[in-house]
């Protein structure tokens, strides 16, 4: 591979100390100079002591010249406690209101009214949270500039991407001014709708003319991206891009949506070969806004067609999609964490040829890093050009005097992320946890790699079993279930004994020693919990059950999510541990044997 990153370094040069910490006071500068005039820095219950200690009690806007960076970093530490999604909720709701008054909503968060307002997926049994998102200079937005960069490789042989975005939104906000008048149409949708707005320049006033287009290097029209159906949004992508031969990348955002598209050719060859031949859409569902349009860029193409033919359906040879796209050369998808499972059945579609890549740890709250080495698919790096992170270590007191800086914290080490972030969040606890894997030589930002959700777990007596637990201890089985593609945890409480229920869709057949399984899992968990040992030799906990479910049962899942939860068609995420009734009674609902 060309322009493969140094090898990482395991502490840094006072010299590149000095620089992280600038940056960062910089950043920090920036942020509450800007933001110190926002509506919920000056009404916050969270940030009192802080405005007090600016002298900014009166609801005045902080001057460039009251303080230096260091004496402002100071304060800040000094005086900014860890915040919850629920010290803002108060604050966001203004944007749900009705009416929804312009006076009332900006410069809520940050100066002036959102471009977009985030929100977070749902799918992990919480409840939806909202961000808004405004537009910042380019020297606060690099992190969303690189990744949008990365998503969508520039050919040198007029190659084209399937990028599998959505434009889909959940509902528009529209603030009024004095005279009643609609001051701004703001589309609530997923982060990366939302960038996919803002790098295409396509307000939701023009979408009617966005259906009508195709970017040049993307096989799929713009049309495909407001399918809400996840089944039609797959079929789709998946026609589009089996017309061009010259396919080179294919970006899902998630490895789990990679292994939808996948299957969906694999299940749809002949119909979508068919298509191709004839150059006319199948009436299918949810596409009925947008037919007419994806029509136009559907002409018939029998030669194409008969090359597919004579290609078929080589699902027993790794490697047939280079068959079908003799350029495909990488799946850009999050293939790290609970993502991981399903990159081997890709690679049987795939071959060892394509490379697998991630691209970035983003949330709905924030850009946190971009992918650093290709070659791992869990090391990122982070871009500390656009929020201020910090580092809350797992072992300490979850306080805010216990943070550490990008300068100080330590390789090998766990922490929590902390954000203060453009968007107007002070010292946010995001609750993902990372683990520092070095730091880059070239300027010392810190590499990472994604562990778990913090308090993310299954619980059943005195043990708290995390979702990484699980993960090694699925990876230390799989072998004996003959290949897991996906898998989450739930509670089984149908004994006397509760134990832990492995719903498990296998990638082929299942394995010839799978009855083993649940005494191996037994095994595997009591070596990496001491409580869960513990719990299990006093008789709280039996030995787990193994529910293997019908195939396609995940991505039937997420399509479901896609309907009932209004998330948007590609971004839709399994949890590792289900816990939510009605979660878990569709997935009992696609069992076919237990073991």
């Amino acid at each position: 591979m060309d322009n493969l990153p140094p090898a990482p370094i395991t502490s840094l040069t006072p010299e590149l100390e000095v620089r992280l910490r600038k940056q960062a006071l910089d950043v920090l500068s920036y942020l509450v100079k800007t933001n110190s005039a926002t509506t919920y820095f000056k009404e916050s219950g969270v940030l009192p002591q802080f405005r007090a200690a600016l002298g900014l009690s009166d609801g005045n806007q902080l001057d460039a010249l009251d303080h230096s960076a260091n004496e402002l970093f100071e304060i800040f530490d000094s005086n900014v406690g860890l915040s919850v999604y629920e010290d803002y909720l108060p604050v966001i709701s203004r944007f749900f209101e009705q009416p929804c008054n312009k006076s009332s909503v900006e410069n809520l968060m940050a100066p002036g009214l959102p471009v977009f307002i985030a929100h977070s997926s749902g799918t992990s049994g919480g409840i939806t949270k909202y961000f808004p998102k405004y537009r910042h200079p380019d020297h606060m937005s690099r992190a969303m500039a690189e990744t949008a960069r990365l998503a969508n490789p520039q050919s040198r042989n007029a190659g084209k991407n399937c990028i599998t975005f959505s434009l889909a939104y959940r509902q528009i906000v529209t603030p009024l001014n004095e005279d009643g008048d609609v001051a701004k149409r703001i589309p609530v949708c997923l982060l990366t709708s939302g960038l996919g707005r803002i790098e295409n320049n396509m307000p939701v006033e023009r979408d009617g003319f966005a259906a009508t287009l195709k970017i040049p290097n993307y096989s799929s029209p713009i049309a495909v991206s407001f399918i809400s159906n996840y089944k039609s949004f797959l079929f789709m992508h998946a026609l589009f891009a089996l017309v061009e031969p010259k396919l080179e990348t294919i970006n899902t955002v998630f490895a789990t949506s990679c292994r939808d598209l996948c299957r969906t050719i694999d299940d749809h060859w002949e119909d979508l070969i068919n298509c191709i031949e004839t150059g006319v859409i199948p009436d299918i569902d949810g596409i009925e806004n947008v037919k007419d349009n994806l029509q136009r860029f559907l002409q018939p193409s029998p030669d194409r067609a008969e090359e597919l033919r004579q290609i078929g359906k080589a699902t027993g040879t790794p490697g047939w999609f280079r068959q079908i796209w003799p350029q495909l050369r990488a799946v850009l998808a999050n293939a790290s964490g609970p993502f991981a499972t399903v990159i081997p059945e890709i690679r049987r579609y795939i071959g060892p040829d394509v490379s697998v890549e991630t691209l970035a740890i983003a949330s709905s709250e924030a850009w946190l890093a971009v992918a650093y080495d290709p070659r791992d698919l869990n090391l990122y790096k982070v871009v500390g050009s656009d929020d201020v992170i910090e580092f809350l270590p797992m072992d300490e007191p979850e306080e805010s005097k216990y943070l550490a800086q990008s300068w100080n914290i330590e390789s090998g080490r766990k922490y929590e992320v902390v954000l203060t972030t453009r968007d107007g969040f002070w010292r946010y606890r995001l609750g993902d946890v990372v683990e520092i894997a070095g730091f880059d030589p070239r300027d010392g930002q810190p590499l990472m790699r994604y562990i778990e959700r913090r308090n993310m777990h299954i619980r059943l007596a005195n043990e708290m079993t995390t979702e990484t637990q699980l993960r090694d201890v699925v990876d230390a089985t799989s072998d004996l279930f003959g290949g897991v593609s996906e898998f989450c945890v739930s509670p089984d409480y149908r004994q006397t004994v509760a134990r832990y229920a492995f719903l498990v869709e296998l990638q082929g057949d299942p394995g010839a020693n799978i009855s083993a399984a649940p005494a191996a899992l037994h095994d595997q968990l009591q070596k990496h919990n001491e409580n869960y040992l513990k719990d299990s030799r006093a008789g709280k906990i039996g030995e787990p059950c193994v529910r293997v479910v019908r195939p396609g049962t995940f991505g039937n899942f997420r399509e479901w999510k896609v309907r009932t939860k209004g998330a948007a068609s590609g971004q839709v995420k399994v949890p590792v541990v289900v816990l939510g009734e009605t979660d878990c009674a569709w997935l009992d609902e696609r069992i076919m044997y237990d073991i």
